[in-house]
């Protein structure tokens, strides 16, 4: 009977061992959804979330991520509730306000933000985004985009989801909407259709070009390391070509629902 009961109360510790290795080799992850890049609904979760579920790997880590609206992604991750919260575009308008709360990895993605628009309605030829004062600006929520907007001083309509945006679009209530390009078009097409989605053209003009990152919050014991854990993983992932070739099928449509 006592090594019987030896045997089981070294099984409890040893599992015990091991779950509080596995909590300390699990990551938790706040993001929204931006497909193809992010999303529940697409193979691998997105672009970005393969890459950075390859990268954590390579280090013997596993993830998780939880969606929420962009603003409340944001904000779950700074009060430390989740390890980082992913991904954010890096801008002059926003650096100062991420590094007080985050440690910023190296990017996952470059993001090109351009203007969507009815073929019928294009826009005019603009240099700053002050010149876009005249147009009825649609925005989502808590992204980078609008926030620059907003700090250059323009009236935007923020509104909870693309696809409600679009539709604002094509009914007439709002002329533009600045969504990074791979988004815009994915969402397009698949939340409109082929035929809708005709209808809707883009500024050659980009809004901005920009390295978008993981942001691992300060307030989070783990996020000075997780951060350095996973830049490692990313190398490595570079090293050994697969960042490319993950890179290769967003291209050819393989995170793409309607693929």
């Amino acid at each position: 009977m006592r090594i019987t009961g030896f045997i089981i109360l070294f099984w409890v510790v040893l599992g015990s061992c091991f779950t509080g290795y596995c909590r300390e080799r699990h990551v938790e992850i706040a993001t929204g959804v931006y497909p193809p890049w992010v999303s529940e609904d697409v193979p691998h979760g997105g672009y970005v979330n393969h890459i950075i579920v390859e990268a954590f790997g390579r280090k013997g880590y596993t993830v998780s991520f939880h969606y929420y609206p962009w603003e409340r992604a944001y904000n779950m991750a700074r009060q430390g509730r989740h390890h980082a919260t992913s991904f954010w575009a890096d801008s002059p308008e926003t650096r100062k306000k991420h590094a007080a709360y985050f440690f910023k990895s190296e990017p996952v993605m470059y993001a090109k933000v351009v203007f969507f628009h009815l073929k019928e309605n294009p826009m005019q030829p603009w240099q700053t985004l002050g010149d876009l004062k005249g147009y009825r600006i649609g925005t989502m929520i808590g992204e980078t985009s609008t926030q620059i907007l907003k700090q250059h001083g323009l009236v935007v309509h923020d509104v909870g989801k693309a696809g409600q945006v679009f539709s604002m679009i094509l009914n007439r209530r709002l002329d533009i909407f600045p969504l990074e390009l791979l988004t815009g078009l994915d969402i397009l097409y698949y939340q409109f259709g082929p035929d809708q989605s005709t209808l809707f053209s883009y500024d050659p003009k980009p809004m901005f070009e920009t390295p978008a990152s993981l942001l691992f919050s300060k307030d989070h014991q783990q996020g000075d390391r997780l951060v350095a854990v996973f830049n490692q993983g990313l190398a490595q992932l570079e090293q050994e070509g697969v960042r490319r070739k993950l890179y290769q099928d967003l291209v050819a449509g393989k995170y793409s629902k309607f693929k």
